[in-house]
């Protein structure tokens, strides 16, 4: 009878649990689409050019780019990390409204969206014009690298028809002739350029702007890296390294040593993201390089067809208001 009793609560938990998370999760999904649907209002009132949904984007964004602390351990850099810490306090206090963005990015994509993606060409369109999105608002905020961690690989096995996409909704914000914009810097009489700097070597997306020197040019370095790439990377280091070690028997195998090896795609200048976008289901390292994520910031997001411009902004302002110990 105990049994029983126990059974039939056992059940009746698990039910009202899922049915909890149901609920939750279509709770969720309804408050995005009224925030977008409220924002789009506004947002259809206010834009007209391209140039006033700049503003809108910047309307919560401060220029100044975050610079990784130096986490040496000497006394010199304990005070320079203490200056920053007091100085990004008091900035915080003067500018509560605006927030800073990070220098490097990553998007960590949902194995289960991209799978989705594939049903048709609807919605492929869809999942490349939310990440194109994504793009185009770092960019137009100062980011300067993006890295996309594709963990299914089609992404980066259709790339040229990505790449055509967000060359076409990159144009209306690069028009010359357009009226100056008004970027909130010392330079608010130049038009600004924004352009994308593929770090794969696949393609250069960049705009023809004459004999106009008074200009701006705001750059986005994008790497789109799988799973693959860095096992594979990793094996290829390994195979030159056995060779150059015959040559030089002195030559020792470290961090340096595999740095210096990778294609600027995975690492180059800047190599690790200040702060990860992740909208995976599970905890994983997603393609990174175990050394490259000593101090990245992974902030989880769901909904990925649900993210946007608000949340955005949310994300960056959650990540401008972690308090940054260099691990400690």
């Amino acid at each position: 009878m105990i049994e029983i009793v126990g059974l039939i609560l056992y059940n009746f938990i698990f039910q009202f649990l899922v049915l909890l998370k149901l609920i939750i999760y279509y709770y969720q999904l309804l408050s995005f689409k009224t925030r977008y649907i409220i924002s789009q209002i506004f947002m259809y009132l206010y834009i007209k050019t391209p140039n006033d949904y700049i503003d809108y984007i910047n309307t919560t964004i401060d220029y100044k780019i975050s610079s990784p602390l130096n986490c040496n351990n000497n006394n010199d850099n304990k005070q320079q990390q203490q200056k920053q810490q007091s100085t990004n306090a008091k900035n915080k206090q003067q500018h509560n409204s605006k927030i800073s963005t990070p220098k490097h990015l990553a998007l960590i994509l949902n194995h289960r969206d991209q799978i989705k993606s594939l049903i048709n060409t609807t919605e492929t369109i869809n999942f490349y014009n939310k990440i194109s999105d994504i793009l185009i608002w770092s960019v137009i905020v100062g980011i300067k690298r993006m890295t996309i961690f594709d963990n299914h690989g089609s992404l980066k096995k259709n790339i040229s028809v990505f790449q055509n996409l967000l060359d076409n909704k990159i144009k209306p914000f690069n028009n010359i002739n357009s009226s100056n914009n008004n970027n909130n810097n010392n330079n608010s009489n130049k038009q600004t350029i924004y352009k994308f700097n593929w770090l794969n070597n696949l393609k250069n997306i960049t705009t023809a702007i004459g004999d106009i020197t008074d200009i701006n040019s705001r750059i986005l370095n994008i790497s789109i890296v799988t799973v693959e790439d860095g096992k594979q990377e990793l094996i290829n280091i390994t195979k030159k390294y056995i060779k150059d070690s015959k040559l030089n028997k002195d030559l020792i195998l470290n961090e340096s040593y595999v740095n210096s090896n990778l294609p600027n795609f995975i690492g180059g200048n800047d190599f690790e993201p200040e702060v990860a976008l992740d909208f995976s289901d599970k905890h994983l390292f997603s393609g990174f390089l175990p050394w490259h994520i000593k101090l990245t910031e992974f902030i989880k997001m769901d909904h990925f067809n649900q993210f946007y411009l608000e949340r955005f902004h949310h994300f960056l302002k959650k990540y401008n208001s972690v308090q940054k110990r260099c691990g400690k």
